[in-house]
């Protein structure tokens, strides 16, 4: 007679080999994550990446009295240079301004000019050599413009580079007798910016 066949349940493996197996694929599993992280590396540096930044420095010949008159009659004028400088490490433009106080009245009668390229820059020879920058009432001077970026009038200058400015204050024949007996303080501004990234 033949044997009968083995039932669903008597094929059924043990737990305990089933535990085995179980524990033999996570230590299989284990070793492939181990064996994944034994691989060759290298790592390389970029070092001494150094950042500074530039510097403006507008110079000036003088810091006072560039311009003197006394006891001034209609006619008389006075005349100097100025060295105006970059001893800066950007490239600049510059810009300038009269203020003054005093007598409002001489202030408007005074007549400012600044040329450049003036061979000699003295009363005498003021009106022979030069381009005009600006020529006008003395409390009212300027060329340029200090807001940012570049503006008609602005001065330019390179670094380590200079130019010299005239600068003449005249009283002309026309001036009435209410600047008699009168005195007026000028301050000129020099103000400057870079030029790279400040069209």
């Amino acid at each position: 007679m033949a044997s009968p066949s083995p039932t669903p349940s008597s094929r059924r493996l043990p737990a305990k080999k089933i535990a085995a197996s179980l524990a033999v694929l996570l230590a299989a599993a284990s070793a492939l994550t181990i064996t994944s992280l034994a691989v060759f590396t290298d790592q390389e540096t970029v070092t001494t990446n150094a950042f500074s930044t530039g510097s403006l420095d507008l110079t000036v010949g003088t810091a006072s009295a560039l311009l003197t008159g006394t006891a001034m009659v209609p006619g008389d004028m006075s005349t100097a240079p100025l060295a105006v400088g970059n001893a800066g490490t950007l490239d600049l433009r510059y810009s300038m301004t009269s203020t003054t106080t005093g007598d409002a009245a001489l202030a408007a009668q005074l007549v400012l000019t600044v040329k450049s390229g003036v061979a000699t820059c003295d009363d005498a020879n003021f009106a022979s050599t030069g381009s005009v920058i600006y020529t006008g009432a003395l409390n009212a001077g300027a060329f340029g413009s200090s807001a940012q970026g570049a503006d008609s009038g602005d001065r330019t200058l390179a670094v380590s580079a200079n130019e010299t400015l005239c600068f003449n204050v005249t009283l002309p024949l026309t001036a009435t007798n209410a600047s008699q007996g009168q005195s007026v303080d000028t301050t000129f501004t020099f103000d400057a910016e870079q030029t790279r990234n400040n069209a």
